[in-house]
């Protein structure tokens, strides 16, 4: 799969990192707890490869929280981050532990400049993240104001804004990025589940069957058995031996969508993508550190 996704803005913004990064102490990039790697954008690993980094998985609220320890092992262990932290912006769970890291920054900072002979600074926090990860959300929960402009459309934020939190930290928030080419198939399909990508740019029938694979795959399919009440008519096993279309069929009729004889995959699928993408059909990863090891 070699699927083309960058918006002009895209490119703006890549420049505009680019452009702020020589003014800033700390890149702060957010990820989807969903999929970590997915999410986790390969330029900004490379574009900010000289400033202390951030990794936030956002979004734990949907996803099982005992193999967390997995992914901060990860991160950490591979250098992709100097630190670590596991919250979730919907919730507004785990912001301390955020500002007891920020705050650390900002006193080595200051320790530094005393012997320059300054006695005030500050430090610069750049946001980053892919489209729809919630950046914006994480800035208006930081700060407990609405500055940011938030949208839960992927290419929503355009432009940069300076956020001040306090006279220690500043927040720059950017628009989110991605990659100019998607050429794995499995990271492409993840961002396309998780809706981090325009629902436009893959058939989304193949999204939703691709989800059903991935949650054979991972023994979550109790959890489509669960949320739709099928468990009267089929079995786990059953249900496990279908095609992905025979799943899409079943539900199309349980939820009352298929009212012809003639299917319409696009109206199901997007039921049951919006209610993975919000809780629905259960909390769980999409990927694991084992998968890139």
């Amino acid at each position: 799969m070699n699927v083309n996704w960058y918006p002009g803005h895209m490119k703006k913004t890549k420049d505009l990192i680019l452009e702020n990064l020589k003014i800033v102490d700390i890149v702060i990039e957010i990820l989807d707890a969903r999929i970590p790697i997915s999410s986790k954008n390969p330029d900004i690993y490379t574009l900010s490869k000289n400033k202390q980094k951030i990794t936030i998985l956002n979004k734990v609220d949907l996803i099982d929280s005992k193999d967390l320890k997995k992914w901060e092992d990860y991160f950490l262990k591979n250098n992709f981050s100097d630190y670590f932290v596991a919250l979730s912006v919907e919730k507004g769970t785990n912001f301390n532990e955020l500002r007891k890291i920020t705050d650390k920054i900002y006193e080595k900072k200051l320790e530094k400049m005393k012997k320059k002979g300054l006695r005030k600074t500050e430090i610069r926090a750049m946001i980053v993240g892919i489209p729809n990860v919630g950046k914006s959300k994480f800035i208006n929960k930081f700060v407990n104001k609405n500055k940011a402009r938030v949208g839960n459309t992927p290419g929503f934020t355009r432009g940069k804004q300076w956020i001040k939190i306090d006279e220690k930290l500043e927040l720059l928030d950017t628009p989110g990025i991605l990659w100019p080419k998607f050429e794995d198939e499995n990271v492409a399909y993840n961002l396309a589940i998780t809706g981090s990508i325009k629902d436009n740019v893959l058939p989304l029938e193949d999204v939703t069957m691709k989800f059903f694979e991935k949650i054979k795959k991972l023994g979550k399919i109790k959890s489509i058995i669960k949320s739709y009440n099928l468990e009267e008519n089929l079995s786990e096993e059953e249900i496990f031996n279908l095609e992905s279309y025979e799943i899409l069929e079943i539900l199309e009729k349980r939820l009352g969508i298929l009212k012809t004889e003639k299917h319409n995959y696009d109206i199901i699928s997007r039921r049951i993508l919006k209610d993975y993408r919000v809780g629905k059909i259960g909390k769980f990863f999409l990927e694991f550190p084992e998968y890139f090891e």
